[in-house]
């Protein structure tokens, strides 16, 4: 894994594509906007329309702040929905971004006019200065999505040395036996290290799939995988997905596919898909050269 996050724009790309990132940033888009129409309350605009209506400067600019509050948010969900079926390159995004300015600038320019009355505008001096309200909003949003990015990468990358440094310290031996507990902490299944291949998540239960002899077996174990990580993630079993925990030392390779990256099982055709919350994990483990070959 590179780094050197700043240059990593793929990374940041399908962050600013994600669902998480863009609830931050409408929440902040709309807390600056409250903040800007209500406290600072920028009646400069109103001076290029012909005022003909009974409405007040104060309500003008909450109805053309909720207008073009409106395009964004329906621009980041048509976003998140687009980026779940298809990843979008930078230009794309950049692309997007400056249509939906444009967009929300033209909405809230023609709001601003009707609002008024309807009267004689001066088009170009209104559109500017909307133009320099929605940036001025925009910013500290996009500031703070970014430093949000930052943050988890960096907080990514100290969960991947401590899984690498734990693994290299307190790593089970394929010959030994592992074993597994249920959520009253009573003894419910126990094999060999190397017979585990990955474990599945299932409501409240987890799917151990196991080698039993010389075919593959299940166990269900009553317990959550979100405990499991904790208890073994630093023993040889990854998280690599929200339903899905692997042996490591049973990953054959691992490619990317148009959905992602998934990870090959030496004993099984099973292939184990690799999340995009996760992925940054998975690649930093097996980029060490701790266990298994990659094929990217």
């Amino acid at each position: 894994m590179n780094t050197d996050q700043t240059l990593n724009l793929p990374a940041i790309v399908r962050f600013l594509t994600s669902k998480e990132a863009n609830l931050l940033f409408l929440a902040l888009s709309f807390l600056m906007t409250v903040i800007i129409v209500v406290f600072v309350q920028p009646m400069s605009m109103l001076e290029f329309t012909t005022q003909t209506t009974r409405l007040s400067p104060l309500a003008q600019l909450s109805l053309m702040s909720v207008c073009g509050f409106a395009v964004v948010a329906l621009s980041r969900a048509l976003l998140v929905w687009v980026s779940s079926r298809k990843e979008l390159a930078l230009y794309a995004l950049s692309v997007w971004m400056f249509v939906e300015l444009i967009l929300c600038v033209a909405v809230a320019t023609l709001m601003a006019w009707s609002l008024s009355g309807g009267g004689p505008v001066k088009l170009a001096p209104l559109a500017g200065d909307i133009l320099l309200g929605i940036v001025s909003v925009f910013l500290i949003p996009y500031v703070i999505a970014y430093l949000s990015f930052r943050l988890r990468e960096l907080r990514s990358e100290l969960v991947a040395t401590r899984r690498r440094f734990t693994l290299e310290s307190q790593a089970v031996p394929t010959e030994q036996s592992i074993n597994f507990y249920d959520k009253g902490g009573r003894l419910a299944f126990s094999t060999r290290f190397a017979n585990v291949l990955y474990i599945e998540a299932a409501d409240n239960y987890a799917n151990i799939h196991y080698i039993n002899g010389d075919k593959e077996d299940m166990f269900i174990l009553h317990n959550s995988l979100k405990d499991l990580e904790k208890e073994y993630s630093g023993m040889g079993l990854l998280r690599c997905h929200r339903g899905y925990m692997v042996n490591v030392a049973n990953v054959k390779l691992m490619r990317k596919e148009r959905s992602g990256l998934v990870l090959e099982l030496a004993t099984t055709a099973k292939t184990i898909p690799v999340s995009k919350s996760y992925t940054s994990d998975v690649t930093a483990f097996f980029s060490s050269d701790n266990v298994s070959p990659v094929n990217l």
